[in-house]
């Protein structure tokens, strides 16, 4: 037993304090619906991406959606950036995990944009042989896995962002509570619907990708009846 049980919720109280929680979580959410329109994108020209033979359209199509991937990445950072001066040590770090992840999303998008151009260029020039198709997919590949490494970041980082909706007060004998509203805890809910109402799982699962299991977490605590809004009696 934890001879000093109040250590734990002391420091919580500490590095988390109900400062502009119900913003924060709005802010994170909204960031979320740009990574939507990303696994859209990428859903929607996946076949293309499984094959180098391509016509040259697909190719330049590719290039084009690598440039909005990037533009809905910044955007991401956008929401995110100004909580890493907050006084919530939790919601900063938050930022900063989102911020460098989609820092190195973007870097991973700009190489990924002149790999594609030089396949674009060798393929309109016809020098495609074999070898240089075999290292184009290896590159391909190896950017793939430094971007799935990044997408980690975020899904731990709406991880912590549960948690810092979390009170470092409690409901005695009725359960845990939030820092924000009933009605802004319904707010966040009809804005998670407004684009991720697909998605009505609860917590992280194999096989989710980085916005499934994003949209899992939040909405698990956000419906969770045993986490009682802040001026529920």
């Amino acid at each position: 037993m934890d001879p000093h049980p109040s250590f734990a919720q002391d420091l919580f109280a500490k590095d988390n304090p109900d400062i502009n929680k119900f913003e924060f979580a709005r802010s994170y959410i909204s960031a979320l619906g740009y990574m939507k329109d990303i696994h859209d994108r990428w859903q929607k020209n996946a076949p293309k991406k499984h094959f180098t033979k391509q016509k040259t359209k697909f190719i330049l199509a590719t290039i084009n959606d690598l440039s909005l991937d990037s533009t809905d990445l910044l955007i991401i950072k956008n929401y995110l950036i100004k909580y890493r001066s907050s006084p919530n040590n939790l919601m900063h770090r938050i930022a900063d995990m989102v911020v460098e992840a989609t820092d190195r999303e973007i870097t991973i998008n700009h190489q990924e944009k002149r790999l594609w151009q030089d396949w674009y260029d060798l393929n309109a020039a016809k020098q495609v042989t074999k070898a240089k198709e075999v290292e184009f997919i290896n590159a391909e590949y190896s950017l793939e896995l430094r971007r799935k490494e990044a997408e980690k970041t975020i899904v731990q980082a709406s991880v912590m962002m549960t948690k810092a909706l979390m009170s470092a007060k409690n409901k005695n004998g009725k359960g845990h509570l939030l820092a924000i509203t009933a009605q802004q805890r319904q707010k966040l809910l009809d804005k998670l619907d407004s684009w991720g109402s697909e998605n009505l799982d609860w917590g992280l699962k194999t096989g989710q990708n980085t916005l499934d299991g994003s949209i899992a977490v939040i909405r698990e605590i956000l419906e969770d009846s045993l986490w009682i809004s802040r001026d529920e009696k």
